[in-house]
């Protein structure tokens, strides 16, 4: 017995030197080491729903969109915030008026007396030449530069910046909103086409199986005909099925290139991309019952929120229109500095400055009016908008929960009627080998089966769409 441990040990040495040579990456986790890159002909990753759902979010351009008119309000609520501020306004006014110079005064005597008084200085007595303020004036009346700034403060304008604010403020919060109901309808998206290659690529299995159930039925036949068992018409019979069980395979192979190329649209990626999925399909109840989706949709669907605001902004816009029917005051203060060369900050300027109140009450006979009554038109119709559409909403659910029981139904019918026509061509298939079926029976039951392998698949691929789309009526849809 101690004789044989030696030739033991030998033989569990060879055995680790050859599990260490067909098994490198022990080593490398053993010694620390980052196992290598996967290959660029490796198996693409597979994607579960929420993996695809999170990356269409964040890579979408939709979603971009989005975002850039979030900040599209926000700009314009700022401008409008900037209102209440008081404005600045610059003005650089050079003015020379050739008419008023002593040869064209001389020129133009006698012609038009009024026009051309002359001016006198201090004192009262005239100055030679050209005629001066009756002040102390050393810049020339005749060709000046001047520099205005007017800063004007709204005091009170009948509500029309406080609505037009909150109308902007209210256009920030609906996009916003509109950013979510984006994202709600980009995974909805998603969902349809990550469910719809999924039950591709199972009608492509189905097919396969049957292509191979075909031909081995079709040496079957052949090896009868040969025998003068059967006639030729059974394997043309056969042969005819085989085609069309290949044409409903290259149906389902262009089915999966169109899904994969609409899901690398929406997760943006080159479109090829051998984007793989996740084959969850497994079948698992809602919990969804009348008349409670009712209220889950109420209480989740942004739309209805957007149209609360919509009816919001409606009577901004009302309030802002009726604001033109009453006067509206503002307070300006204006400086001036004035110098009859082209700079104005030299020190012979002469400064002027004023306080003045502005109170407008602008009348344009029916205008006004008009445009406040076309306002208030606009706010009913919003209010009748919000109702239709909660009205549109609950019709929308109530087919989405329709249609998701129904497809929840025919999985249980379909799942029976797998196991019966399975059951009907394993029979049929063996009585055709002992000679007592007649070969259409074998025909029709495996088309049978494979039609109901099918509708199996479609309804519980379709189960799982309808549900997202409830899901979505309902404003829940979260991947």
């Amino acid at each position: 017995m101690n004789r044989d441990k030696p030739a033991i040990s030998l033989l569990v040495f060879a055995l680790c030197s050859i599990l260490a040579v067909l098994c490198p990456g022990n080593n490398d986790a053993a010694e620390g080491r980052k196992p290598p890159p996967p290959r660029a002909d490796a198996d693409p990753m597979r994607l579960a729903i929420g993996e695809a759902a999170a990356i269409a979010v964040t890579r979408n351009l939709r979603m971009t969109d989005a975002r850039l008119a979030v900040d599209e309000k926000e700009h314009q609520n700022r401008s409008a915030f900037s209102d209440f501020f008081p404005s600045l306004n610059l003005q650089y006014l050079p003015v020379a008026n050739r008419y008023q110079q002593l040869g064209n005064i001389q020129a133009f005597a006698g012609s038009h007396d009024s026009r051309w008084n002359v001016r006198f200085g201090a004192g009262g007595l005239p100055i030679p030449g050209i005629g001066l303020p009756d002040y102390p004036y050393r810049i020339d009346p005749y060709r000046t530069f001047t520099l205005v700034g007017t800063l004007t403060q709204p005091i009170y304008s009948g509500g029309k910046l406080l609505n037009n604010y909150k109308f902007t403020r209210l256009g920030v919060d609906y996009s916003a909103i509109q950013w979510e109901v984006e994202r709600q309808d980009l995974i909805l998206e998603v969902n349809e086409a990550y469910y719809s290659l999924i039950q591709s690529q199972k009608l492509l299995e189905v097919a396969n199986q049957s292509i191979l159930s075909l031909e081995a039925l079709r040496n079957q036949t052949m090896e009868f005909y040969k025998a003068g068992v059967v006639p030729k018409v059974d394997v043309l019979a056969t042969e005819g099925q085989l085609a069309t069980a290949r044409i409903q395979k290259t149906q389902a192979e262009t089915d999966i290139e169109r899904y994969r190329a609409n899901l690398n649209f929406l997760l943006r990626y080159p479109q090829e991309t051998p984007t793989e999925v996740v084959h969850d399909y497994a079948y698992r109840p809602s919990g969804y019952r009348v008349p409670e989706i009712y209220a889950v949709a109420a209480a989740n669907r942004l739309e209805i929120r957007q149209a609360s605001i919509s009816v919001e902004q409606a009577l901004a816009l009302v309030r802002a229109a009726q604001a033109d029917l009453i006067p509206n005051i503002a307070l300006q203060i204006q400086g001036s500095r004035t110098n009859d060369d082209w700079n104005p900050f030299d020190r012979e300027s002469i400064n002027d400055w004023q306080i003045t109140g502005v109170f407008t009450w602008a009348f344009d006979m029916f205008r006004s009016r008009e445009t406040v009554k076309e306002k208030r038109v606009g706010q009913a119709r919003a209010f009748v908008n919000r109702e239709l559409l909660v009205e549109q909403i609950m019709q929308d659910v109530k087919l989405a929960y329709e249609d998701m029981k129904r497809s929840e139904s025919n999985i249980f019918d379909n799942q029976r009627a797998v196991e019966y026509r399975k059951e009907n061509f394993r029979i049929n298939r063996e009585r055709y080998k002992e000679q007592v079926a007649t070969y259409t029976e074998v025909l029709d039951a495996q088309r049978q089966l494979s039609q109901a392998e099918g509708d199996y698949y479609i309804s519980l691929c379709q189960y799982r769409i309808n549900r997202a789309v409830l899901e979505r009526r309902m404003g829940t849809l979260r991947q």
